[in-house]
């Protein structure tokens, strides 16, 4: 969680490294587009690459292979007192207050509940963190490169 505080600079800089890295498996020239080469590679974007192990961690956390300083930032939704068609999804995770302190810092309470919920449902429910794994970083490179 902490690459997700970097700032945007920052993170340009580390797609620019893996952009280079791409053209240099394929032996391009840097004036080239490099988005075809790293789908070619399976190369997720690294904001995408952040959301990976941002979800990677809640799913640990909600599973009991994380750390419990980590289990405990993780809390999932509790149903409202109105009969509600998402309350009956015990699978969401709450998002906490908005703070504005903890948003700057890319806190790991606040980053990760959204990502989480914008998931599939099946996703969530994968037996297995081999198969989680697999199926997550399909999903977000169906998103990174609108397959």
């Amino acid at each position: 969680a902490v690459v997700s505080t970097q700032s945007t600079g920052d993170i340009v800089k580390l797609q620019k490294v893996q952009n280079s890295a791409a053209r240099f498996v394929f032996g391009q020239r840097s004036w080239r587009g490099v988005t075809k080469l790293r789908e070619k590679l399976h190369f997720l974007p690294v904001r995408k690459r952040i959301e990976y192990k941002l979800c990677l961690m809640v799913y640990k956390a909600l599973n009991g292979a994380a750390p419990s300083y980590l289990c405990e930032l993780v809390q999932r939704r509790e149903p409202k007192s109105r009969n509600l068609r998402i309350d009956s999804d015990v699978t969401r995770l709450a998002t906490p207050a908005w703070n504005y302190v903890a948003t700057m810092n890319g806190a790991f309470s606040v980053a990760a509940p959204p990502l989480w919920n914008s998931l599939p449902i099946a996703l969530w429910e994968s037996p297995k963190l081999e198969t989680f794994k697999d199926n997550l970083k399909t999903v977000l490179f169906w998103r990174a490169y609108d397959c």
